[in-house]
């Protein structure tokens, strides 16, 4: 079989959509067995992005082109059997699609979405998930979700979770290190979260938290890897109210390659968000031994399991608890960190080929 691969996000800083594909299309150049797997990526990038698979460039062009007209128009030109896209399938293809949806934030969550990205999603989601052959998922708790909102059989849905990269599991050498502090100014002691800066990731709850953490004397900043995407302006607003100054650090993004060392140089990592599809940077600071503080999000909570320490996102001083005992609790501090790189093999790219072949080979 001849499987299409939309995978036009690598490559765009877009975060966890970017992560999910680029570590698919690695799993199944390693893993795929005999079917053949085309990217369709973005003209221009780096073959290595992609796990060196057979490549086809998209032109630069609009979502609002590329899936309707771009995507028929490969799948036929390439002679696909299957074509897999993130969210939105076309509405004609000429053969079969399969999407993945990686959550539905915008029914659970309208009021932290941009009005035209909800919209289009409440648009164009529904019509996806009855044309599709297969909708794969990341976790079971979307999958009861995707059923219970939209009416989807559950046997017409595959939990396809991603990997964790190997290189997460790899301590750096600590002149890496090192020169990853100068690069970004980091503090001495600090606190990670690595996401995007937007109203679903509760950054100013966290930011609360660590604030509060300095009146008890924690000397820990809050460091702040990822880009900003939408809807921030009040995050930042209230951020600025707490007046941490030289507690706060905002790293930007922050390439891939830097990522294992700067959570290692972490004294813990915080991902409180309200609502998630999985949490793989959680996950990613799992596999390198840093204690996590989690989010109970349902997705969240299925992923890092008992190797975390989980609170109520909305609650700050349950965020501020949960930090300070994971920062001063030196014995309950180290049963997370061996816990996390266990809990994150399980995550594995042999586990993640095999899951999309499987639905690959059902939806054909």
């Amino acid at each position: 079989m001849r499987v299409g691969i939309d995978a036009h996000a690598i490559g765009t800083r877009a975060g966890g959509n970017e992560t999910y594909m680029r570590e698919l299309l690695h799993a199944l150049r390693e893993h795929g067995g005999e079917d053949e797997y085309v990217a369709l990526v973005n003209r221009g990038l780096d073959p290595e992005m992609t796990g060196e698979l057979e490549c086809r460039g998209l032109p630069g062009v609009p979502s609002i082109l590329r899936v309707p007209l771009v995507l028929p128009w490969v799948a036929s030109r390439t002679r696909l059997d299957l074509l897999h896209t993130q969210y939105i399938a076309p509405p004609y293809c000429p053969c079969p699609c399969v999407v993945s949806v990686h959550d539905i934030g915008w029914v659970k969550h309208p009021d932290l979405f941009p009005a035209l990205m909800r919209r289009r999603m409440e648009l164009l989601i529904p019509g996806t998930l009855r044309r599709a052959a297969r909708v794969f998922v990341l976790t079971d708790a979307i999958k009861r979700e995707i059923v219970d909102t939209y009416n989807v059989s559950p046997e017409r849905i595959d939990t396809v979770s991603p990997a964790v990269d190997p290189r997460f599991f790899i301590p750096p050498e600590q002149d890496r290190i090192e020169a990853l502090r100068r690069k970004y100014s980091l503090p001495e002691s600090y606190v990670l979260y690595m996401g995007a800066l937007q109203p679903r990731k509760n950054v100013a709850r966290l930011a609360t938290a660590v604030a509060r953490l300095r009146e008890r004397g924690f000397p820990h900043a809050l460091v702040i890897a990822g880009e900003r995407t939408w809807m921030y302006g009040e995050t930042l607003a209230a951020i600025e109210t707490l007046r941490l100054r030289d507690r706060l650090v905002f790293t930007g993004y922050v390439d891939g390659v830097d990522l294992p060392a700067l959570i290692r140089s972490a004294d813990a990592f915080a991902y409180v968000s309200l609502y998630e599809g999985f949490g793989l940077p959680a996950l990613e600071a799992l596999a390198c031994g840093l204690p996590v503080l989690a989010s109970t999000d349902p997705a969240i909570q299925e992923v890092v399991a008992d190797a975390a320490h989980t609170c109520d996102p909305f609650d700050v001083d349950a965020i501020t608890d949960g930090l300070a005992r994971i920062l001063e609790d030196q014995v309950y501090a180290d049963g997370l960190r061996a816990a996390g790189p266990r809990r994150a093999a399980v995550y594995t790219r042999t586990a993640m080929a095999a899951a999309a072949m499987t639905g690959y080979h059902r939806a054909s």
